[in-house]
C-alpha cells in the first residue's frame, strides 16, 4: 500500500509540473539550482524569469544581483542591489552586498565603508559589515582601524574562522607575526579545512623565520 502511495505521488509530481513551471518559485528554484552549480548565466536568465512573476522580491534582485557578480558584471550586480533596496531601503544584507561590490568588485572603498557604516547603525552586531568594513579599510591602508572591525567580529562570533583570518592578516601586515600565528591558529582550530588560514599561517611562519635570521652586519656586530 506504502508502494502504491508512492507512485501516485509521483505521478502527481509529473502532472503538476507544467503549471509550476508558470510560477515565480519555479524559476526561483530553477536559479537557486543553476547558482550551486556555478552556471552563473542560466542562474540569473532564470532569475529574471522569475522577477517577471515577482518584481518586488528583494530576495530575487538579490541573488541575481549575486550572480551577476559572480560573471564578473559588477555594474549590473549593483544595479540590483539598488533595485531591491527602492523596495526595502533598510535591508541589511541588499546593503551589504551593495558594499562588497563597491569593495572588492569597483575598489571603491571609501563609498562601501558609508554603506558599512549604515548597516552598522542599524544593527551594530551585523557581523558581515565589520567584516567587509574591515576589508575596505585595509585596502585603504588603514590597517589599525582596519584591527578594529576584525577585533569586534572575533568579539561577535568567536566560532567563525574569516573574523579571526582576516585579523591575522592585518596583524601579519603589520609585522606582528606572533599575535598574527595565534590567529591563524584560532580559525584553523575552529575549521581545519579553512585552506586560507592554513596558507595565511605558513607564510607568517616563514616571516618569524627570515625575522630571526640575522643579516651579515647584525652577526658582526654580535660577534663585537
Amino acid at each position: 500500500m506504502k508502494l502504491a502511495i508512492t507512485i501516485i505521488a509521483a505521478l502527481a509530481a509529473i502532472f503538476i509540473l507544467p503549471a509550476m513551471g508558470e510560477s515565480a518559485q519555479f524559476w526561483s528554484d530553477q536559479a537557486n539550482g543553476y547558482f550551486i552549480s556555478g552556471d552563473f548565466e542560466k542562474a540569473a536568465a532564470s532569475y529574471d524569469k522569475a522577477l517577471e512573476l515577482e518584481p518586488n522580491s528583494t530576495e530575487l534582485w538579490n541573488n541575481k544581483g549575486k550572480a551577476l557578480a559572480n560573471l564578473g558584471r559588477i555594474d549590473d550586480a549593483i544595479s540590483c542591489f539598488d533595485k531591491s533596496l527602492a523596495i526595502n531601503s533598510n535591508n541589511p544584507e541588499t546593503l551589504n552586498l551593495k558594499g562588497i561590490a563597491l569593495s572588492q568588485g569597483l575598489n571603491k572603498h571609501s563609498e562601501a565603508i558609508l554603506i558599512f557604516d549604515q548597516i552598522l547603525q542599524l544593527n551594530s552586531s551585523y557581523f558581515d559589515a565589520w567584516i567587509g568594513k574591515g576589508m575596505a579599510l585595509a585596502n585603504e591602508g588603514n590597517l589599525y582601524s582596519s584591527l578594529e572591525c576584525f577585533e569586534k567580529a572575533t568579539q561577535i562570533k568567536p566560532q567563525d574562522p574569516t573574523g579571526w583570518n582576516n585579523k591575522g592578516v592585518v596583524l601579519r601586515q603589520m609585522e606582528r607575526y606572533q599575535e598574527a600565528l595565534t590567529c591563524f591558529n584560532n580559525a584553523l582550530n575552529i575549521d581545519p579545512s579553512y585552506e586560507t588560514a592554513r596558507q595565511n599561517r605558513e607564510y607568517t611562519l616563514q616571516d618569524m623565520d627570515q625575522t630571526a635570521q640575522p643579516s651579515p652586519s647584525q652577526s658582526t656586530q654580535n660577534m663585537l
